[in-house]
């Protein structure tokens, strides 16, 4: 005979969204257990740069679009959460950026200079005198324009550990769940998942399973073979620069098309070097490079863009992430959160960071609507297993190999 455990409710995925789900289930009443099988925060999460947008961004062409609409509410959400007023408390969690930037490298069209000041987008964005840009551009060598914007950025790994710490007895580590431990019944509901470690396993129940796996929703899909729902996987081609000096710096560049030309954050390492981090137009047109090419690009744009700093010293990093997401016409990106019941079952991604407390908001609705009641516990076979590692920060990685 197996041995077994019961919850209300079962979460696999430890990302964002699952850890962020957790928190607010508990808060709710609800038994709930999650189940990661790598580290916490260790897929699309911790490869993050961390900026809770406003969508912006995706108004570059001088229209608000629906991606920009969708995400209007979330760095105030953010904030109340920040200060400890929200519906998690992450008053703990550091901000590295009060305010994130938009730069043109050289004066702006009028046209996009109007909209940028229009009486729709006073309260989330700013022009900024130039005594009170950014340290790296009041040098005089820069021409362009800069902008404040409505968006915060914040510690992504402190985030992931504040969201961990009151629940590491609700958190499991697991091996990757294969089909044959997703035990349905004919009505094609999910009557169990056998979970596995280290040569144990548990037939875990629940009320409610959910998948916030990010790609390891995968398996999920394949065994439902549902024809409403499909993963598409969009790659980015991320670039991290070690640089030799100290410039904090979180701005989207302005370019001639619909996405930033850039998008630099800025973080540190243990040992205290300036990591700058570079997404944007460069990292989705670095998928068609190798490494050594991705690389040369990059230093080629910071020389373009910052001919006044000095990149010879500065060490680089190229890493690809593979962004799991609800599949699209044509490929798209999908505008915001997605969720699909299925029976006892709900598979979600948030699809963007900033967009994880809309996702548990979403799933918790579901769930109030099918009016469960919190009935299930029970993890005595459970106490033994660990909880799974915390995922390092990608620069640690790429930078400090040697730290422990």
């Amino acid at each position: 005979m197996k041995n077994a455990a019961a919850a209300d409710i079962v979460i696999f995925g430890g990302g964002i969204a699952g850890l962020w789900l957790l928190n607010r289930l508990r808060q709710s009443g609800f038994s709930t257990i999650l189940f990661e099988s790598g580290a916490l925060g260790g897929g699309q999460t911790h490869k993050s740069q961390g900026i809770i947008h406003g969508g912006m961004k995706y108004a570059l062409q001088g229209a608000l679009t629906s991606e920009a609409r969708v995400m209007a509410d979330m760095p105030e959400r953010w904030r109340q959460c920040l200060l400890g007023k929200g519906e998690l408390d992450l008053s703990h969690v550091p901000v590295l950026s009060s305010r994130h930037y938009l730069w043109s490298p050289s004066r702006l069209a009028s046209k996009l200079t109007g909209f940028l000041a229009s009486a729709t987008l006073t309260s989330k964005v700013e022009s900024l005198a130039r005594e009170t840009y950014p340290a790296v551009f009041r040098h005089a060598a820069f021409k362009g324009e800069v902008f404040s914007l409505d968006e915060i950025v914040i510690d992504v790994p402190a985030l992931v550990r504040e969201l961990v710490k009151a629940n590491q007895d609700a958190i499991f580590k697991i091996e990757p769940l294969c089909d044959a431990g997703l035990k349905l019944d004919d009505a094609g509901r999910l009557c169990s998942a056998t979970i596995s470690l280290s040569g144990k396993s548990i037939e875990v129940q629940a009320q409610h399973f959910i998948f916030t796996a990010g790609a390891g929703n995968e398996v999920i899909i394949k065994r439902l073979k549902h024809q409403d729902i499909a993963m598409q996987r969009r790659p980015l081609h991320m670039v991290l620069v070690k640089t030799p000096f100290d410039y904090p710096l979180y701005a989207h560049c302005l370019g001639f098309g619909p996405r930033p030309r850039i998008t630099i954050t800025t973080h540190h390492t243990q040992d205290g070097s300036t990591i700058w981090y570079l997404g944007g137009q460069l990292a989705e047109d670095g998928v068609s490079r190798d490494s050594e090419s991705q690389i040369k690009a990059a230093r080629a744009e910071l020389h373009a863009l910052f001919p006044w700093l000095d990149f010879t010293e500065a060490e680089f990093a190229s890493f690809m992430i593979d962004r799991a997401e609800p599949l699209q016409k044509s490929g798209l990106k999908p505008e915001t959160v997605y969720t699909k019941r299925i029976q006892n079952m709900i598979i979600g991604w948030p699809t963007k960071l900033a967009l994880a407390p809309r996702l548990a908001e979403d799933i918790i609705a579901q769930l109030q609507g099918l009016q469960l009641t919190p009935k299930l516990f029970d993890t005595r076979e459970l106490r033994s297993w660990p909880m799974p590692p915390l995922a390092r920060p990608v620069w640690e990685e790429a930078f400090c190999k040697s730290v422990a």
